[in-house]
């Protein structure tokens, strides 16, 4: 690989992208475990794959426009700053060519968003509101993150990249999936729709967490330069014991759904008529990521214990987005397997 296409490869990060990977896996759980067929619509997945690839755009929009907009605010040019992606720093790449890259993926996923937006019941066109609605949260999302208003800066980053990554991505799936029952969804009553916020809240709140993992764990690793910097975060906020709390806090609170959901099946497992506890088995699958999880807030813990006033927080980024991607996986796996045993 040659020196300009590999320095490409670092600034568009594509191993980042578990973190729209999870959110569409698990609403193409939702719709593979039946949630389409009870409800009445059928599952369109051409649109959930178009979908997919507007929100890999997005993404590499966001990547792009940080090093662009890290660059320009001049973090990395602090003595003993890390440079994830010091590409543009040494010269491989023009900072107007990094934002005309950045500038074409965000054309490119709202032109194949606002195109998804549209789709025909019998000979008429329709306009899919909640997904139009959804893809301009993530159009603002992804261009005021470390540009414009510059979310990541103001120690709003950390929860505005869970609500995007987490919940608002999964409701832009579902609306892909059934474009249909997005439409119908508005026409419920206001108290039906809040009671079903809810609950998808409740869903999707282990997928927030553990993004909110992997971007603390990043700004837990800068506290230091972030604030010879003068930018402020929410590890640098609440400082190293605090930041050390919400990092455990985010990695063990993911796993509050999953008992609900093994919980759920186990019990309807023991009223029915022929139990199947593969099903239980199943929805028991998260749990399998949690010994990963602990052994990272116990390496937070022991490098807290080594330097309380400057924790040397190293990798922690790295491994959180193996355990986010892991236990999305699972996570969808125990979905499916719970909506599969109560729909029996």
């Amino acid at each position: 690989m040659s020196g300009r296409l590999k320095a490409w490869f670092f600034l568009f990060r594509p191993w980042s992208y578990t973190a729209t990977a999870v959110p569409f896996l698990f609403a193409l759980a939702w719709c593979v475990s039946g949630g389409g067929r009870h409800a009445g619509f059928a599952c369109d997945f051409v649109r959930w794959g178009a979908g997919f690839a507007a929100g890999i755009l997005f993404q590499a929009t966001v990547n792009l426009l940080n090093t662009w907009g890290d660059e320009r605010s001049g973090v990395d040019a602090v003595p003993g700053a890390i440079r994830t992606t010091p590409q543009v720093h040494d010269g491989l790449v023009s900072m107007r060519a990094l934002l005309a890259a950045a500038l074409g993926c965000a054309f490119a996923a709202s032109a194949l968003g606002t195109a998804l937006c549209f789709f025909r019941i019998g000979g008429a066109w329709h306009v899919n509101g909640p997904l139009l609605a959804l893809g301009f949260v993530g159009f603002l999302g992804a261009t005021n993150y470390s540009t414009g208003v510059r979310f990541k800066y103001r120690g709003l980053g950390v929860p505005f990249v869970a609500l995007l990554m987490g919940p608002v991505e999964t409701a832009v799936a579902l609306a892909l999936l059934f474009p249909k029952g997005a439409l119908a969804w508005t026409c419920w009553p206001l108290r039906m729709q809040l009671a079903s916020a809810g609950i998808f809240l409740l869903l999707t709140f282990p997928i927030a967490a553990l993004v909110c993992v992997i971007m603390h764990g990043n700004d837990m690793r800068d506290v230091p330069t972030d604030r010879a910097a003068g930018i402020k975060t929410l590890a640098s906020m609440l400082g190293p014991r605090g930041a050390l709390r919400f990092y455990a806090f985010c990695h063990y609170a993911a796993y509050a759904a999953p008992a609900l959901l093994a919980w759920t099946v186990a019990r309807f497992m023991l009223r029915s008529a022929y139990p199947e506890w593969i099903f239980a088995a199943l929805a028991c699958a998260p749990f399998c990521v949690l010994p990963i999880s602990a052994r990272s807030v116990r390496r937070a813990r022991d490098a807290f214990l080594e330097n309380s006033r400057c924790p040397p927080w190293r990798g922690f980024e790295r491994e959180s987005g193996k355990i986010h991607l892991l236990f999305g996986l699972c996570y969808a796996v125990a979905w499916a397997a719970t909506r599969a045993a109560l729909s029996r």
